[in-house]
């Protein structure tokens, strides 16, 4: 260190301090993952004063929205409404809590699988309806229907259709 006066800095206890502090390991690798995220940091900081200098737009927003608030409730016509809607919920709420909606829910009829093949059951119906109406009614005769029988289009319905019997003789029967 140098004199006073010659120019030299005069090293205090406080200089010695800061040398130590930033001599430290932890301080180094701080710093280091400090000045890595100094974008985000700085981009930090730029966000949280643009929030504080439109703090009083926000204040003003949120005291307009309070004055709408205390307006509506004061308000017969929403009073009343509010109540409809509470009413609704509530009758809801009871037909969902009924015995025959819960042994709905228990059912495979809200089945996913239930719900695809019931899907397709119905297009398959509107389509052969339109399509019966397109063509208007025919006679069909027993080989007619022979022929119809081993159309390949037609044999996976068939096959359906007696795999469905099949089931529902055995759930009557069950019953």
């Amino acid at each position: 260190m140098g004199e006073p006066g010659n120019g030299a800095v005069m090293e205090t206890p406080m200089d010695h301090l800061l040398v130590e502090k930033l001599s430290d390991p932890r301080t180094i690798e701080q710093l280091i993952r400090l000045l890595d995220q100094l974008e985000n940091v700085t981009f930090l900081l730029d966000m949280l004063e643009n929030f504080l200098r439109r703090g009083p737009e926000f204040a003003d927003s949120i005291n307009e929205l309070v004055i709408l608030l205390r307006q509506s409730v004061t308000s017969s016509e929403y009073a009343t409404r509010l109540e409809h809607a509470l009413n609704s919920l509530q009758r809801m709420q009871e037909f969902l809590d009924s015995p025959q909606i819960q042994e709905l829910f228990k059912s495979d009829v809200l089945d996913v699988r239930s719900v695809q093949t019931i899907g397709k059951v119905f297009r398959s119906l509107h389509e052969a309806s339109k399509e019966s109406e397109e063509a208007g009614t025919k006679r069909v005769g027993i080989i007619g229907l022979m022929r119809a029988l081993s159309d390949p289009e037609v044999q996976p319905a068939l096959s359906f259709v007696l795999h469905f019997a099949r089931h529902l003789s055995k759930e009557i029967n069950d019953a």
